[in-house]
């Protein structure tokens, strides 16, 4: 029996434990990029939730006029016309302090609270009081049995009027310290209107024929503009600065029952008496107003008798008789919808989570709803949405703005729009460079031309993507802006070059060419480079003025509507290629260099010239490994960052022309986090993005290693 060496015992042994290690180390990475999938997966997912609601206990208390819900959903305000404000505690409906001060009771009319507590009454002595509902907690007290419940009283001016259509608060200005109001009522001489802040009320009127039916009105947030909406089914749209003047009207198609804002006021929701619901909204255009129906929403069964929005977003609340929903402007979408016969009245908390709605009977009811990306759709995120102050549907991403009551526009269409740019600029700029610069190095170059080529050009792997995008935005984006138009001609100037130069090389000494040509030809490039370069100085400016009138950019904006911007899509190309050509031309010319001699000593020896042979053998041979490289460009193009970050203006623009920036979506990423609340809609749109980039390199890897297969077995006879 042959005794097995221990040394040779001892290599088995490490061999058995190291192919371990590495099988280990194979499964944890392979865990690992499975791990962050997951995890990005399960932070995006609630995006695709949609909204839940459960129906709380019931509550009866005496019949109301209208309904205020505090953001917690804790506490309830009733406005009663015999016994004034109450407010009770949720879910118990324990009784709080109650407000004896105020208007003479029982009121003869009160209007529906708005969502920020403001209301006004008509009391018994046919004087107009305003009020704010609000509610003093002491700091720290989650209990509402502790909370108390306060109205500001302001007004109580005798008022001659038979139907209150229109309240408005508007903030002081200049020194005064009180709010001015502004009011809109109906009596037997048509409709007027007034001005509060002190003193008397002086009433006048509107005597516009078109407004002599109408059933609901609502002041603008300024008090400069006033909605009428009529029995006949128009909309009407008037000017109250001075004269009252009628801008603009549309047809809406059915008695008008119901008029509100949704957060902002600026897009105003009309209701029908046929329960048809659509918002509205004016854009100025030069000196008139473009009224326009910019949503639809799905009917609600009999007529809208009132709206409440949400103070946090873009939801708002609508009831009928029968039907108690909240909607969402943006994405027209139904977040909530419940049966409640013999509807009233009805409020929204402030965050959108607790509805309420009370019945003629004093029967209360309430729901709970969990909804918190409402403003998420498939429409929002790929599709054309009509933005408030936007005339048509548009792609958009602009993630925040300058107040609480912006509009998230959140649209990816623009993201990868501009990630596919930014990909082709930079490939446009890296491929001919990479993949001829591989081909001469590997077929045509001289050995020690070879040895110096291929080290620079891999020593340029080693920037860092952040100092190229330095560069790329603080040196080259201006030094382009001020030599655009030589930039431009200098590759035809170079080849007007290179014509004029290339007749001089037949008349040179044989043994010059033998000794300076073969494998140095890409040294003779430089030379008409520079002189390209001179004939480009001197003879630039001189076509700027002939041909583009004195200046490229002006010309460019007159002529073809096109702004050029410093940050451009040249300057990305430019930056991210030089970035890209290292990984292109070290692959590329390691898959040409391995073609076997063999193939290329039989082409040659078969009478093909060295340009034959490296196109029709050399390079179909090591396609595999070309495209290859090409694809590992392409994926670092698209995962590139810093310099994209860097070197464009970082403006979500759908727009091809090179003169323009745009945004990726791994910048994006960059721009956004920091700014995303956790768990926020931003914040899960974000991990959206990112397993879309995830998704578009693994399709695109996996596309590139099919491909890859079927170029090595129909090349692999060679």
């Amino acid at each position: 029996m042959t005794r097995i060496p221990p040394a040779l015992i001892r290599a088995k042994r490490t061999d058995r434990f190291m192919t371990g290690i590495i099988t280990m180390g194979g499964f944890l990475i392979i865990a690992a990029v499975l791990g962050i999938l997951v995890f990005i997966g399960r932070e995006a997912l609630p995006l695709a939730r949609s909204g839940k609601s459960r129906t709380n206990p019931s509550l009866q208390v005496a019949p109301v006029a209208g309904l205020l819900a505090d953001e917690s959903g804790k506490v309830i305000g009733l406005l009663r016309p015999d016994s004034g404000v109450e407010c009770i505690a949720l879910p118990s409906g324990t009784p709080l302090a109650t407000l004896q001060d105020g208007p003479v009771r029982p009121w003869k009319q009160a209007t529906e609270p708005s969502s920020r507590g403001e209301f006004a009454v008509l009391d018994q002595e046919n004087k107009l009081f305003f009020g704010r509902l609000n509610w003093e907690k002491p700091s720290g007290d989650p209990d509402p049995t502790h909370w108390t419940p306060t109205v500001e009283w302001n007004g109580g001016m005798p008022a001659s009027m038979d139907t209150l259509l229109a309240v408005r608060a508007l903030p002081p200005s200049g020194l005064a310290t009180q709010p001015s109001y502004r009011v809109l009522a109906s009596g037997k001489d048509g409709l007027s209107w007034t001005e509060w802040s002190e003193g008397a009320l002086t009433w006048k009127s509107i005597t516009i024929p078109e407004l002599q039916d109408t059933t609901q009105a609502i002041w603008s947030a300024d008090g400069a503009h006033l909605w009428a909406g009529t029995r006949s089914g128009n909309l009407h749209f008037l000017s109250m600065e001075g004269e009252p003047t009628l801008n603009s009207s549309l047809a809406f198609g059915e008695p008008v029952t119901a008029l509100g804002f949704v957060l902002g006021q600026t897009s105003l929701l009309v209701g029908g008496e046929q329960g048809k619901l659509l918002a509205c909204q004016a854009i100025k255009k030069e000196d008139a107003f473009l009224l326009q129906w910019f949503h639809q929403f799905e009917k609600l069964n009999g007529p809208i008798r009132g709206f409440k929005s949400s103070l946090r977003d873009k939801r708002f609340l609508a009831w009928s008789p029968n039907h108690v929903v909240v909607d969402h402007l943006t994405t027209e979408n139904r977040i909530f919808s419940a049966s409640a016969q013999d509807t009233r009245h009805a409020s929204l908390s402030a965050r959108g989570e607790f509805i309420y709605a009370a019945s003629s009977t004093g029967e209360l009811r309430s729901w709970s709803m969990d909804a918190p990306h409402p403003e998420i759709s498939a429409k929002v995120l790929w599709g054309k949405v009509h933005y408030e102050g936007y005339e048509k549907p548009e792609q958009v991403w602009q993630s925040s703005g300058g107040t609480d009551d912006f509009e998230p526009k959140l649209s990816l269409m623009p993201l990868v729009f501009g990630t596919l740019k930014g990909t082709l600029f930079a490939m446009l700029f890296a491929l001919p460079l990479a993949l001829f610069g591989a081909l001469y190095t590997s077929q045509f170059a001289h050995p020690r031309l070879k040895n110096i080529i291929k080290p620079a050009v891999e020593i340029m792997a080693a920037l860092p993507s952040v100092v190229l995008g330095f560069l790329a935005g603080l040196v080259l984006a201006p030094l382009l802006e001020k030599s655009a138009i030589h930039v431009i001609l200098l590759p035809f100037f170079a080849l007007l070059a290179a014509c004029i130069v290339a007749p001089l090389w037949i008349r040179m000494p044989k043994g010059f060419r033998l000794g300076w040509g073969q494998g140095r030809e890409t040294l003779w490039l430089i030379p008409a480079i520079f002189i390209g370069l001179g004939l480009c100085i001197v003879l630039a400016p001189s076509f700027e003025r002939i041909f583009l009138g004195g200046d490229f950019r002006a010309w460019l904006l007159a002529k073809h509507s096109i702004t050029y911007d410093q940050r451009n899509a040249i300057v990305v190309g430019f930056a991210m290629g030089f970035a890209v050509i290292p990984i292109i031309f070290s692959v590329s010319e390691d898959a040409l260099s391995s073609v076997p001699k063999a193939l290329t000593s039989a082409s040659l020896a078969c009478g093909a010239s060295p340009w034959q042979t490296a196109w029709r053998v050399v390079v179909p041979t090591a396609s595999p490994g070309i495209f290859s490289a090409i694809m590992v460009g392409l994926g670092r193009a698209i995962g590139e960052t810093m310099i994209v970050l860097m070197a464009t203006g970082n403006t979500p623009l759908m727009d091809w022309s090179p003169f323009n920036g745009m945004r990726t979506l791994a910048a994006n990423i960059a721009v956004e986090a920091p700014e995303a609340p956790v768990h926020g809609t931003l914040y899960r749109v974000l991990f959206l993005t990112a397993l879309l980039l995830f998704a578009l390199t693994f399709l695109l890897n996996t596309g590139a290693e099919v491909i890859r297969q079927h170029l090595r077995k129909r090349y692999e006879t060679f």
